[in-house]
């Protein structure tokens, strides 16, 4: 989700809403139907969204679509109004994949086309669909593949000055880390490795415990206390408490003020920073730093020997089920899923595909370099599962905190993960 808040532009103004929304009526002043689709500010996707309408548009004369975008902020208020309250709204939206899990169950949905669903399971990725699963049925459709995991940033002048090779195992990762971490005191001006961002911190934690051949979602609940997830949450405790790879202010820092292991990079303060591709663009723009030249992105490896990593879905589409042009919204769908319209809309955005097919288009990798590490391994990523995964990270991340900064809370790691695993089993309703 941060990886729409990084391109966001407080300064695009809102876009006219059209009066002729699609729950309240399909007909357009030239006869055509019309449908109303609904996204967020974004310069670089509302740019990608308008042209691909256009070229939809253009290729017939029975549909009109018609976009509306709106500050981010705002923009999740507005569906919930519209979808889960049945106020007016659009007829299709692209939404976090993540709300879809509330959607889904409120029964707002419409289902997806079954051609379209099954030409999608032959094609897709798992996570990509995961979260607008129900009943065995499906209600939406991805537009990317979100993935947190796989990909590090690395400091390339301090890597070529100190004549050290990129680590490509785990433990070479960690010797280097070792290495290179300079600091005096409790500051650091130099942090090995920063990977205690929520994003990074949870989906590390999970992959480890994976990896391992472990659980960590059993039976429709979280099973955090087995031996793999001690394992996996205790190395990480070390890393900051004991190594001092890091300290804890990515994780600690203010919601407003984004600072993680990206910006410490960005300000040459960090060497390596296991992170999303979509940090790429917050670097070139709030640092004028270079890819290739000032930073690379590379492979971050499994922990252990079975190459598995969890993926929330990310942004979709989907269609409300009131909406009385339903057909011709669907129609859109599958002109833009169409591979030769999504790479480009992909490239546009910078995404990761949702799509076999178009993540084996070598005109991805030609287009967009820096994704090459992680798209030989979208086909280990897992759906991270059905529950609210803010709650999740936010609630390890106040656990993990805790562990590493020795505050004496917990005794131990795995009294730790028994209280986390309650906690969480509670406030999700698991039990």
């Amino acid at each position: 989700m941060k990886k729409a808040l990084t391109m966001f532009i407080a300064v695009i103004m809102l876009v006219s809403l059209f009066t002729a929304c699609g729950q309240g009526g399909g007909g357009g002043s030239s006869g055509k139907i019309v449908v109303e689709f609904w996204g967020h500010v974004n310069e670089a996707w509302n740019n990608s969204h308008r042209d691909m309408i256009a070229k939809f548009n253009a290729s017939q004369d029975r549909i009109e679509v018609r976009a509306t975008f709106f500050p981010y902020d705002d923009f999740e208020a507005k569906i919930q109004t519209s979808l889960m309250s049945g106020g007016a709204g659009a007829d299709l939206y692209e939404i976090w994949g993540g709300w879809g899990l509330d959607f889904v169950e409120s029964g707002a949905l419409s289902e997806v086309p079954a051609d379209l669903i099954a030409d999608l399971l032959n094609d897709c990725y798992e996570p990509v669909l995961g979260a607008f699963q129900g009943g065995g049925k499906y209600y939406g459709v991805p537009v990317e593949f979100n993935n947190e995991y796989g990909g590090m940033l690395v400091n390339k002048p301090q890597f070529e000055r100190l004549g050290i090779p990129y680590p490509t195992t785990w433990d070479q990762i960690i010797d280097v880390a070792r290495r290179t971490t300079v600091r005096r005191g409790d500051i650091y001006e130099m942090r090995g490795l920063d990977f205690t961002t929520d994003d990074t911190l949870t989906t590390t934690f999970l992959s480890m415990i994976l990896s391992k051949g472990g659980q960590y979602w059993v039976n429709g609940k979280f099973n955090l206390t087995s031996p793999e997830a001690v394992e996996a949450l205790q190395i990480l405790v070390d890393y900051v408490a004991v190594d001092r790879l890091c300290n804890t202010d990515s994780a600690t820092s203010a919601q407003g003020e984004e600072i993680d292991g990206a910006h410490f990079l960005g300000r040459d303060e960090a060497m390596m920073v296991p992170r999303g591709p979509w940090v790429i663009a917050l670097l070139d723009e709030e640092y004028g730093k270079e890819y290739g030249v000032d930073f690379d992105f590379i492979k971050f490896p499994f922990y252990g020997s079975i190459p598995v990593f969890p993926a929330e879905t990310g942004w979709s589409m989907c269609v409300p089920k009131d909406s009385k042009v339903a057909e011709a919204a669907w129609e859109y769908v599958r002109f833009f899923l169409r591979p030769e319209n999504l790479i480009q809309h992909n490239i546009n955005c910078a995404q990761l595909p949702p799509r076999k097919s178009v993540a084996a288009n070598p005109q991805l990798a030609r287009e967009l370099p820096y994704m090459e590490p992680l798209l030989d391994i979208l086909q280990y990523g897992k759906f991270i599962g059905p529950f609210n995964t803010d709650v999740l990270k936010i609630s390890l991340r106040n656990v993990y905190v805790s562990l590493a900064e020795r505050d004496g809370t917990f005794a131990s790691v795995a009294e730790a993960l028994a209280v986390l695993e309650r906690q969480l089993n509670t406030d999700l309703r698991l039990n």
